[in-house]
């Protein structure tokens, strides 16, 4: 009779532990863009298919179009400095900001949560030298909140990045 109890009270505890270990966890990316958070609105689809019909997208739903092949086989790996240069657009086309304008590239590591989830997807597959367009939907992006007052809730966001360097 107390075998019972104690598998049921060690299948609880078990679980109980499992779902509080899972409470520091960050969320895993959607395997599809089609669960619920994670669509994009009807005018976003249309916008991307007709602007941008060659783009790839990857299992979280993050697009690309590579531009500029990089150089050699070598991709940054998670905590590299790298050093990139950007411009960053709404997907309207209005003009948020550029580190090519600003004549200052910036630097940071990757993969560190320094970023957008969508910059340290992309860049963690980049070689030395490559060029791509981005096209970041928000839940790899500022998400529901945006970036007040440029970035609204919700934005896909269009970067045109070059990965310049990185050690």
């Amino acid at each position: 009779m107390k075998t019972p109890t104690r598998i049921a009270l060690g299948g609880a505890l078990a679980l109980l532990l499992l779902g509080v270990s899972a409470c520091d966890q960050e969320p895993a990316a959607p395997t599809s863009a089609a669960a619920g958070a994670y669509t994009l609105s009807e005018a976003d689809q249309q916008t991307i298919a007709q602007n941008f019909p060659d783009a790839q997208v990857s299992p979280t739903g993050l697009r690309y179009i590579v531009r500029t092949p990089g150089t050699g086989e070598a991709t940054p790996r998670h905590g590299a400095r790298v050093t990139t240069h950007y411009d960053l657009r709404l997907l309207n086309g209005t003009v948020i900001e550029s580190s090519v304008k600003q004549g200052s590239p910036i630097s940071f590591r990757v993969g560190m949560h320094q970023v957008i989830k969508g910059w340290d997807e992309a860049l963690l597959t980049m070689k030395k030298g490559e060029r791509r367009t981005l096209i970041v939907p928000h839940w790899l992006g500022y998400g529901s909140v945006g970036s007040p007052p440029k970035i609204p809730p919700y934005a896909t966001l269009v970067f045109e990045v070059e990965l310049i360097d990185f050690r």
